[in-house]
């Protein structure tokens, strides 16, 4: 499946329009990953594009290109401050804040959790009741091909 195709404009497409569709053709293809997203936002970085700019692509699973790298990005956060979240993403690896008016006014603790988690940095939860609750939790193993598989009846070829 393809992206669905943008509304027909006339003239050149803007930078974020080319930066658009190279990012959602990376995530349908299944070959986003931080580090492929970090390449392409560092193209675009002193080029003067407008990040907070309307998109106009969507991907095979029906999310917009804030939505797509917030997934890549952060999968274990929600979208519902998808936009705040790109953009914070975007200024973080194009190693220059955004620009002041288009972030929405945002929670220090917010940012500092963003921060701390597009740094690699502590994962540990900051409260106790957290911690006590991610203590209880057993470790869930990995994904393993071979649970549930049957063995193959032996023939023999005498």
């Amino acid at each position: 499946m393809a992206a669905r195709k943008p509304r027909r404009t006339h003239g050149a497409p803007s930078l974020f329009a080319l930066a658009e569709r190279q990012i959602v053709a990376l995530y349908d293809a299944g070959v986003m990953s931080p580090a492929v997203l970090h390449h392409v936002v560092a193209a675009y970085a002193d080029s003067g594009i407008d990040w907070d700019e309307e998109g106009t692509l969507q991907t095979v699973d029906d999310h917009s290109v804030q939505e797509a790298v917030v997934l890549v990005m952060m999968p274990a956060r929600g979208l519902k401050s998808a936009r705040k979240d790109f953009m914070s993403i975007v200024g973080h690896l194009a190693a220059s804040e955004p620009q002041e008016g288009t972030q929405d006014a945002a929670q220090p603790e917010d940012d500092e959790d963003l921060l701390s988690q597009l740094s690699g940095g502590d994962t540990e939860p900051k409260t106790r009741t957290a911690k006590k609750a991610s203590a209880a939790e057993p470790k869930r193993a990995a994904f393993n091909p071979l649970v549930g598989a049957r063995a193959v009846p032996a023939r023999n070829k005498r």
